[in-house]
This record gives C-alpha cells, structure tokens and sequence, in this order.
C-alpha cells in the first residue's frame, strides 16, 4: 500500500510539473517613491481613467438530442431510439467598465507622503491621461517565431503603456508642469505542455500586463509630481 500511495504522489508531482509553467525573465517594477509636501500640500486629482473587462457567466438551459447504443437484432442493426434531454449550459460575456484602481492607487500615494487630495482648496490639480498598449509588428514576429523555434513551449511578450502628467493652476488653468512616459514590460515564461502552458500563465496575459504597466506609470506620475510640487514656491 505504501508503495502505491508513493507512486500516485509521484504522479501527482510530475502531472503538476508537466502542466505548470516557469517565468524566465520578467521586467522588474519601477523603483520610485512620492516626496513629502511643501509650500504646496493641497491637490485635486483627475484622469486615471482605464477600463477593465470581466467575463460575466450566464447561465440557462438547451434542449439536446440523445440516442440509445445501436445493435443487433436476429442479423438486422437497430439504431437505437432517439429522445430530447434539457441540459444546463454557461456562456460568458465580456463586461467593460471604467476602473477607478488607479485614481485611488494614487490617492493612497499622495496621502501616505503626507499631501491632502480632494480639498476644496487645493491649489493645483494633477491629471493623468493613460494610452496603450503598443506592439511593433518586430515585437509581433519575433514572438511568434520564439514559439515556433522551440516547439510552443516558450511565449515572450513585449507591450509598451503610454502616460501624459499634466498639473495646472487651480484657479487659472495654466500649465504648470508636463511628462510623457513610456512603460514597457517584457516577460518570457517557459512550459513543458506545448502552447498550452505558456500561453496560459498569467505574466503574459494582457490583464495582468496592462494592470502592471498602468500601476507602475501611476507610480511615476505620483513620484514626479509630487517632487515638482515639494519645491515649487508658494
């Protein structure tokens, strides 16, 4: 018994090792962090906005066609009987919606440095405006012939998030300061499954990506604004 129960643990162990997959190389997430106030403390935030999808499951019910097992029958087939049979079924659909993570990930930034976020007498006003993704189309081919090159257990992916920081005057509108930024993420993962495991690892799934590069541009906007605001003069 101990033998058997040893093999199927062993089994189990290779089954696990065969469907899962390996992250080989991964960007490593910006190093940034958000100054403490100044002669400026008061901020109004606006932008963040991205949308996030989900699968929504809906469930019902489908009438289907079943049919007995053929057979023989003193040297003549017999197809067998046919009958209707109500099974249940589920479908999903995708739901997109404005996603307001980002605007409070930068909120709980600003806050935690310190600065007040929301106040009717804020000053001045920090805005971001996402935009993405972007894939070269050298991106697009040089991935494909990864997975092809080794037999579809390799997947890299490469996709590029854009962000503009605005901050203006509260009560004149001008421009104070202005940034544009980039966010590239990589990531190569590895699966002993063909095409299988590695396209099903969540650090190349373009949910996970686009969440990592839009944290990581929030992150940098907050950092630059907040040090642009901690020295600008009263």
């Amino acid at each position: 018994m101990e033998g058997k129960s040893s093999l199927k643990a062993c089994a189990a162990v290779v089954a696990v090792a065969l469907a899962g997959c390996f992250t080989l190389t991964q960007s490593d997430y910006p190093a940034v962090q958000a100054s403490k106030p100044g002669p400026v403390s008061a901020v109004h935030l606006t932008g963040f906005e991205a949308t996030v999808t989900r699968f929504v499951p809906i469930y019902g019910y489908a009438t289907v066609w079943n049919s007995t097992p053929g057979y023989y029958h003193r040297g003549h087939y017999h197809p067998g009987w046919t009958y209707p049979e109500t099974v249940s079924t589920t479908s999903y659909i995708p739901d997109t919606r404005l996603t307001t993570a980002y605007v409070e990930k930068a909120q709980e930034a600003f806050e935690s440095a310190g600065w007040t976020v929301g106040s009717t007498n804020a000053t001045v006003v920090v805005d971001v405006a996402f935009s993405g993704p972007s894939v070269s189309d050298s991106d697009a081919v040089n991935e494909f012939f990864i997975m092809l090159f080794t037999a579809f257990t390799v997947d890299r992916t490469r996709d590029v998030w854009s962000a503009r920081l605005k901050i203006t005057d509260a009560a004149s509108g001008k421009v104070l300061f202005m940034n544009r930024y980039e966010q590239e993420y990589t990531a190569t993962v590895f699966g002993l499954v063909p095409i299988f495991s590695p396209l099903s690892a969540d650090v190349v799934q373009g949910g996970y990506i686009k969440n990592w590069c839009l944290s990581a541009l929030t992150d940098r906007a907050v950092a630059d604004a907040t040090a642009f605001l901690s020295s600008k003069p009263r």
